[in-house]
């Protein structure tokens, strides 16, 4: 094993240079994060905006963010497995050493931007250019969130949801699938309230299953603001008018994101980060099929598999409270999901893509 892309004593020079400090609030968890970049943690304030207030978490964890040019390395990285139908190389791994030789963390690195990331229990730290990746940075800082959860029992899903008055209503689907575009479509009645764009944590209780959301802002492609009144003018205008002339597959296709801050178009009081799941919906559409969109329940006991595009590894971030790392590989069974998920309503939503009506649908779930 090697020490890894950064030796011990320059990476705690780095975080001696973290001057800055910003708290964010969410729920149970306090993050103090640390910066050598005020810019940065300015940018940080402004998008967790809607998670800034509060009594301080019961747990709390100090996160490093250094903002410095990419760190050449020449370590080989191990690589973390892509989920189904991902390709390319995305991000790799290696083990962190402590000064004595001791197993310390992992570092994560992402190819594309050259990021570093030194996962551990205590004082994670997140180091390259920080300001021009800020998404990145917002994620490690949520992975130690997933985490707290996953020790205390959570399960991890991969979907979108909406609260109303407490209740919860999750959209599940593959990347792509529409999950983020449905949820937004829904946030336009004035009574739900956004809890999580693409995680969510779900773990049963006594009390039914208890719902958690993640502070991650919807984080969308062009043709779900494009076909948007309230989200439209995100897109600068001439970019709006090269998109209309895209055909409707081609924009649906389309990788460019875009962060959708809820309080600034959907009024402030629009956020939530927990609440009891009541409903899960699973979309199983199709942008080629000529079926009509259609809302049907579905009964675990007969269709187990119907819940498939839910599950998510927890991925190359999440560590146990001993400090291990799970198996990259894992991931909770299908049994598990649904012996989780048995006393809430699910549904399947089929036929065409078509989210004015899934609106429309998604009003009578409680007489289908």
């Amino acid at each position: 094993m090697t020490q890894g892309p950064l030796d011990n004593l320059t990476l705690k020079t780095m975080m001696d240079n973290c001057q800055h400090q910003l708290i964010l609030i969410f729920g149970v968890l306090t993050v103090r994060v640390h910066g050598n970049n005020r810019a940065v943690l300015t940018e940080l304030n402004e998008y967790y905006k809607s998670y800034r207030a509060g009594k301080l978490g019961a747990h709390a964890i100090d996160v490093y963010v250094v903002d410095h040019e990419s760190v050449a390395t020449a370590a080989d990285w191990q690589d973390v497995p892509r989920e189904v139908g991902k390709r390319g190389r995305k991000e790799g791994y290696l083990d962190h050493l402590s000064e004595q030789g001791a197993f310390a963390g992992r570092w994560i690195k992402k190819f594309k931007t050259g990021m570093l990331m030194l996962q551990r229990l205590e004082n994670p730290v997140v180091v390259g250019p920080c300001q021009a990746n800020l998404a990145q940075v917002i994620n490690f800082i949520n992975n130690q969130f997933l985490n707290l959860h996953l020790r205390n029992g959570f399960l991890l899903g991969h979907a979108a949801a909406f609260s109303v008055d407490g209740n919860i209503t999750a959209i599940a689907a593959g990347s792509g699938g529409g999950k983020s575009t449905l949820m937004l479509r829904c946030l336009e009645k004035a009574n739900r309230q956004f809890l999580t764009n693409d995680r969510i944590l779900m773990r049963s209780s006594d009390e039914g299953v208890e719902a958690v959301g993640v502070a991650k802002l919807p984080r969308v492609n062009p043709g779900t603001l494009l076909n948007s009144e309230r989200l439209k003018p995100i897109l600068p205008t001439n970019r709006q008018e090269e998109l209309l002339t895209m055909t409707k597959q081609d924009l649906w296709q389309l990788e460019e994101k875009y962060d959708v801050q809820i309080e600034d178009k959907y009024g402030p009081n629009r956020v939530e980060l927990t609440g009891k799941l009541s409903n899960l919906v699973m979309l199983d559409w199709s942008l080629d099929s000529t079926q009509p969109t259609q809302l049907e329940r579905v009964d675990l006991n007969r269709s187990p598999d119907s819940i498939e595009g839910l599950r998510k590894r927890p991925g190359p971030f999440y560590q146990d409270e001993s400090g291990a790392f799970a198996d990259l590989y894992a991931c909770d069974s299908v049994k598990t999901y649904c012996d989780t998920l048995k006393s809430i309503q699910v549904f399947r939503l089929t036929g065409a893509i078509d989210f004015d009506k899934a609106f429309a649908l998604m009003d009578s779930m409680d007489s289908v």
